[in-house]
């Protein structure tokens, strides 16, 4: 009998089902061993696209993610060259995507057929 395959990562919900909206702020990541400086390419509520200055780190490490006004605890989920996609451990609120992308949510574009 064969079994449906199982999503790795579903404790970080349902990520490839929100739509994420180009960013392009500065942010530093920081895990346990360093703290890089970044930027935040893009978003949604549940997860983001990050390029780093430096080697980022490896996929299932725990990060805090702070730009502005905002921290958010994430685990990387991949990480290729200077680029890491990360999953929010709480999804982001309307009010604190609004905070991130300085606009109404609901007016943003998606962008392309990238999610995380």
């Amino acid at each position: 009998m064969m079994t449906a395959p199982t999503d790795q990562n579903e404790g970080f919900g349902n990520r490839r089902r929100n739509p994420r909206i180009e960013v392009g702020q500065r942010l530093v990541l920081i895990s346990v061993a360093s703290r890089m400086d970044g930027e935040l390419r893009d978003i949604s509520e549940t997860g983001a696209l990050v390029s780093l200055c430096a080697v980022p780190p490896r996929r299932g490490r725990d990060v805090l993610l702070r730009w502005d006004n905002q921290e958010i605890f994430c685990q990387v989920v991949w990480s290729k060259e200077n680029e890491v996609g990360v999953a929010f451990h709480e999804p982001l609120s309307p009010d604190e995507l609004v905070a991130t992308v300085g606009s109404d949510v609901a007016a943003m574009q998606p962008v392309g057929r990238r999610v995380l």
